[in-house]
């Protein structure tokens, strides 16, 4: 007589095996979605950077020279503006500002709000008017600014709430897939402009439309794991730079 198993036993191990797998499956999704992710962002952050030399060499200007285009109208956007930039260095980019935020909200609810550090100016008045300010903005930092004695001002650095909306961001489809979106008023872009700061989304207003943060936010150190990179990265633009804007988005940049 030949030995087999019995039918209670394959259904054991078909049992089994579903369980493992149905632990496994979505770790390595989970894992693979990150490391396109990653990857996209990347070059994302290359090919604005390689615009604005780009720009640099044709134009001699750069981000620190960009007009205020929050007036234009029709698509007619202001000359030496980052919209104007985008569209004459990177001839495949699309404004998809009409559309990018209302499909999010179709998607994923809203685009998610993230704290990012910053260092601000304040002067004695900014100081005073800081009573009032919304809590997780940047004139809310200004009362901790401590202003010596014959000075009319002083940097503060704290934390900033950074929320993207349709009304005050332009959102731009680069020609791999990628969206970049920027405030409408950035302008005269230093590092210590807030209007000068955006967000990369690697894959446009596709889920999970979520900002890529620490594992562990009150951690000394920054660590992202493979399966919480996620899709959208604030970054900072000004002089000849776009770079990460957070912890987060410059561990999974620059982290194995």
């Amino acid at each position: 007589m030949k030995n087999a198993f019995t039918l209670a036993e394959v259904l054991i191990t078909l049992g089994i095996i579903g369980v493992v797998a149905a632990m496994t499956i979505p770790t390595l999704i989970s894992n693979t979605n990150g490391a396109q992710f990653k990857a996209a962002y990347k070059k994302a952050l290359s090919t604005m950077n390689q615009a604005v030399l780009m720009n640099v060499a044709l134009e001699d200007t750069d981000f620190s020279t960009l007009k205020d285009d929050s007036g234009s109208t029709g698509g007619n956007h202001v000359a030496g503006s980052l919209a104007a930039m985008l569209e004459d260095r990177l001839q495949s980019a699309t404004d998809v500002s009409s559309t990018y935020f209302t499909e999010v909200d179709t998607n994923s609810g809203t685009l998610p709000t993230s704290t990012i550090e910053v260092t601000v100016s304040c002067t004695a008045e900014d100081k005073n008017n800081a009573a009032s300010a919304a809590d997780g903005s940047a004139e809310k930092l200004c009362a901790n600014a401590n202003i010596a004695t014959g000075e009319t001002s002083a940097d503060v650095t704290g934390d900033i709430t950074f929320a993207p909306t349709a009304g005050s961001y332009y959102v731009y489809a680069l020609a791999d897939g990628t969206y970049f979106g920027f405030n409408k008023e950035a302008q005269s872009c230093s590092k210590g402009n807030l209007d000068c700061i955006g967000f990369i989304d690697v894959n446009g207003s596709t889920n999970p439309n979520t900002i890529v943060e620490c594992d562990d936010p009150d951690a000394a150190t920054c660590e992202v794991s493979a399966s919480n990179i996620k899709d959208i990265y604030p970054v900072l633009f000004y002089g000849q730079t776009v770079e990460p804007a957070t912890d987060a988005a410059r561990t999974v940049l620059f982290g194995k």
